[in-house]
């Protein structure tokens, strides 16, 4: 039998429960959300960091074609400067006034693809026959400096540097 006068007394228990419960849960969904956020970043930097690669490439094909003038210096570009156009429509370019208008379009294209993006083209290694390619463009998870190169990166962004020999 049994004995009916006896009581147990668990109160609050539950809800003491459910309050630990919402408290993990919160945790669990506050990282999932800090990946996810981070996932995006990682995936804004990748493709930030692809387009610079494209660009890289289509500056060092057109130095390629003009090889004398890029031996001579006329592709050389310092942080944030901007080259004046060419006119290579009206009238074939050749040399340095071709560079200028690579350097011009270059840029252009440059802006519209990495806005707040900047570039720098330098004789590599004091040798007029190899040239760098170095374009930074802003990120929240920037290095100060570009990878191996000791080529001083603008601050708050990234780098992504190509060597072009000729």
């Amino acid at each position: 039998m049994l004995n009916r006068n006896h009581r147990t007394h668990q109160t609050g228990i539950t809800l003491l429960e459910s309050l630990v419960a919402m408290l993990v849960l919160s945790a669990g969904i506050g990282a999932l959300a800090w990946t996810q956020a981070r996932h995006l970043a990682d995936g804004r930097d990748t493709a930030a960091r692809s387009m610079a690669l494209l660009l890289t490439e289509d500056l060092a094909d057109r130095m390629l074609f003009n090889r004398n003038a890029a031996a001579s210096g006329s592709y050389q570009l310092a942080w944030g400067e901007r080259p004046a156009p060419a006119d290579c429509r009206s009238a074939p370019c050749l040399g340095s006034a071709l560079a200028r208008a690579d350097l011009s379009a270059w840029r252009d294209a440059l802006a519209q693809a990495l806005p707040g993006s900047d570039a720098h083209v330098f004789a590599a290694g004091g040798s007029a026959r190899q040239m760098g390619i170095a374009i930074s463009w802003r990120s929240t998870g920037a290095s100060a400096l570009a990878p191996a190169t000791g080529l001083d990166c603008p601050v708050q962004s990234n780098c992504h540097v190509t060597y072009v020999p000729f």
